[in-house]
Parts: structure tokens; C-alpha cells; sequence
């Protein structure tokens, strides 16, 4: 009887490595995806000659759909379920990149961005809520550390294969122009941009992202929501956490928003410009997993409180650090690592506080709602400052944030 079930507890442990595999490879595709698309699309808008405020506001339309898909990520779960969820998300996704580099007018822009949105983040949230799901009975840090670790990698990855696409033209050049050969006729015309081709190779690595899902389905928890818990429950009862994630989503999407653009201004080629991305999740690549590690051994929130404080302390020397490539990648490099330890610290505070199934998927819909929260009014906010204060409106908004969330930890810091 004990072999028995030791057998089974070596299976069910098997089964959960297999499942957190799973998670991690769709993760870490798609988020290269991303990576690209976060130099492509913004700097898409630049040579459009469209004003910071205006490339703000159309970037938010990402975060607002993010906003939406929180809300409805309940109801979601309830009818589709995790892996229909996800694939959906996908087919959502790929169609939207390859519009991009066909148009140059707001009026179909904004709502390519707004629908790759709602793709991209159903994605990360069922890619959260699965990873949340898995019952670990130890290092849960340290294993949501992973997940999130490999969507820093495929972010930073992301502007480092936009660079060697650049370099070399003629790399799945045979594919894309299959593909722009097939879009073309059903669009109406030919891509506006000389870059399509990227365009092109970002979709295909959205779609690749689905494999794992297919070819693994068996491992993907089944997760369920009865609607007894409430999303905004669950953020006022863990304000602690979910005020951080708040934080760090303006520090995260800023920076992902307006970070090449803010090194072109300042000086920067196009090159060492996209690197400063680079090295953000670089950061958050080699930082995290000790970050979140320590975290499983000592009170995690004085982690949020202390990486929130460096976070502060990167924003104001950016501006100066700025005109150094090597000083600016440095900087960067600490700050992405900081900010990314928030993510990993919070989201393992919150699926301890909320273990059951039903009340995790609030409380997770509730993390990312807050996070998006702070990321399209952080967006807003920088767009709006760098065209009214100069480039540096971007670590001004970003050193406010920080200061606020630091401002609150000293003086009504409370995690029940």
C-alpha cells in the first residue's frame, strides 16, 4: 500500500514537472512574440510621424483590452475552460500582426492593437491562472519564478531577433513572402512598410506557441470559477500585493512602450536603442529566480518594499545614465530585475492567500486587472509627459509610481 502510493505521489509529481514544462515553453514562444512586436509596433508608429502622446494613447488601447479580458476572465473559465482559452487566444493573436505593417492610418491601427490585446493577455492570464493552479508543496516562488523567467527570456530574445532580421534580410524570407503573398490579395493592397517580413516571423512564433498546448493537453489543469468569490474581493484583501503589481505594471509597460524611443531621443542608434530593452529583461531574467528564491525563506514583503525603493532609484538616474550605452544597459538591467521580483512575489503571495480554486481565479483575474490598471495609466501618463516635458517625462511618471507604492508600504502596509 505504500509503494502504491508512493508510486502515485512520484506520478503526480511527474505530472506537475510535465504541466509547468507546458507552461513554461507556450510562455516563453509567445512572449518572444512579443518582444518583437514591442520594438516593431512603436517604432511602426514613430515613422509614421505620429506625436509620443498620440503612440501613447494608441499603445493603451493594448492595456485597456486587457482591462476587459480581467473582467471577463471568470465567465471565460466557466464556459470555454483553460485550454480552449488558450488556443482561441491564438487565433485571435496571429491575424492582428500580420495586419500590422499593411496600414498606416489610426482608424484600423488602434483596432489591431486593441484586438492583439485582448489575444495577448487572454493568453498570459490563462498561462498565470494554470501556473497558479498547480499545487507545488514547495518553492512555489521559486516555480512561478520559472514561468515568469521564461516570459522575461522571450521579451528580451524579442528585440535581439528584430535585430538579426535587420542584419540578415534573407533568413525565412521564402516563408514570408509566401505568406505577404497570400495576405496581399485578401487585404487590398501591399504592406506600406519595407520590414513586413517581421511582422511576418513574429506571427509564425504567436502561432508556434500553440504546439505545447496541443501536443501536451493532457497535463493542463482542469480549473473551474462558481462566482462565489469577487475580483474586487480579492484585491482589497490583499492590497499589499495587488497595489505593488500595480506599480510595477507602469514600470513594465513604460518601459516595453517607450524605452527605444526614449533612447533614440536622447541620442541613442536604433541598435543600442533596442538593446536598452534587451537588457530590461535580461535583468529580469538572471534576477528574478534569486529574488524569488530568498523570497520562499523570508518575508516576502519587505521584498516588494525594498524592490519598489530600487525601482524609485533607477528612475531617477536613468536621465543621467542615458547618454552611456554601457551605464544605460547596466541600469536597465538592475531595474528589470527589481521590477520582475515584484511580479514573482506578488503572484506567490497572492496564490497563497487565495489556495482554492474558485477564489484563485479572482484573485488572479484581480493581480493582472490591477497590473493592467497601472500599465495603461502609466502609458498614458508617459506619452503625455514626454511630449509636454521632454523625454525624461517617461522616469517622471515612472519615479511617482515608485513613490507612491513606497509612500503607502511605510505607512499602511497590510497583508492579511
Amino acid at each position: 500500500m505504500t509503494d502504491q502510493a508512493a508510486t502515485i505521489t512520484q506520478t503526480t509529481q511527474q505530472s506537475f514537472g510535465l504541466s509547468l514544462f507546458s507552461n513554461v515553453a507556450s510562455s516563453f514562444i509567445a512572449s518572444t512574440a512579443m518582444g518583437m512586436l514591442a520594438i516593431l509596433v512603436p517604432v511602426h508608429l514613430a515613422n509614421l510621424s505620429f506625436s509620443d502622446s498620440t503612440i501613447g494613447n494608441a499603445l493603451a488601447f493594448e492595456t485597456i483590452a486587457s482591462l476587459m479580458i480581467c473582467l471577463l476572465l471568470p465567465n471565460m473559465l466557466r464556459r470555454l475552460g483553460l485550454t480552449v482559452g488558450l488556443l482561441l487566444s491564438g487565433l485571435i493573436r496571429v491575424p492582428t500582426i500580420i495586419i500590422f505593417p499593411y496600414f498606416s492610418t489610426l482608424d484600423i491601427l488602434i483596432p489591431t492593437v486593441f484586438l492583439h490585446g485582448i489575444g495577448c493577455y487572454a493568453l498570459l492570464i490563462l498561462l498565470q491562472t494554470w501556473v497558479n493552479s498547480i499545487p507545488f508543496k514547495k518553492n512555489k516562488g521559486l516555480m512561478i519564478a520559472i514561468y515568469s523567467t521564461s516570459i522575461s527570456v522571450g521579451l528580451a530574445l524579442g528585440p535581439v531577433i528584430v535585430n538579426f532580421l535587420k542584419e540578415n534580410p534573407d533568413i525565412l524570407a521564402n516563408f514570408s513572402t509566401s505568406v505577404l503573398n497570400i495576405a496581399s490579395p485578401l487585404i487590398g493592397h501591399e504592406p506600406v512598410v519595407d520590414n513586413a517580413s517581421e511582422f511576418v516571423v513574429a506571427a509564425l512564433l504567436s502561432a508556434i506557441a500553440l504546439l505545447p498546448t496541443l501536443f501536451l493537453i493532457h497535463v493542463i489543469p482542469t480549473v473551474g470559477f462558481s462566482g462565489n468569490a469577487t475580483i474586487w474581493q480579492t484585491i482589497v484583501n490583499c492590497k499589499g500585493a495587488m497595489y505593488s503589481i500595480a506599480m510595477a505594471g507602469v514600470s513594465q509597460f513604460g518601459v516595453a512602450a517607450f524605452i527605444t524611443i526614449y533612447g533614440m531621443k536622447n541620442g541613442l542608434s536604433l541598435h543600442d536603442a533596442s538593446l536598452l530593452l534587451t537588457s530590461f529583461m535580461i535583468g529580469s531574467l538572471v534576477l528574478e529566480v534569486p529574488i524569488a528564491w530568498l523570497s520562499d525563506y523570508f518575508d516576502r514583503r519587505y521584498f516588494i518594499v525594498w524592490c519598489s525603493f530600487a525601482s524609485m532609484v533607477c528612475a531617477v538616474y536613468l536621465p543621467i545614465a542615458i547618454y552611456t550605452p554601457l551605464q544605460a544597459w547596466i541600469l536597465v538591467f538592475i531595474w528589470g530585475g527589481v521590477i520582475a521580483g515584484i511580479y514573482s512575489v506578488s503572484l506567490a503571495l497572492v496564490g497563497e492567500k487565495y489556495p482554492d480554486d474558485d477564489e484563485a481565479v479572482a484573485a488572479n483575474a484581480g493581480y493582472s486587472l490591477m497590473e493592467s490598471i497601472g500599465g495603461t495609466l502609466g502609458i498614458v501618463a508617459i506619452g503625455f509627459s514626454m511630449e509636454k516635458l521632454g523625454t525624461d517625462g517617461m522616469p517622471y511618471v515612472i519615479m511617482f509610481a515608485s513613490i507612491l507604492y513606497f509612500s503607502f508600504a511605510l505607512t499602511r502596509y497590510r497583508i492579511e
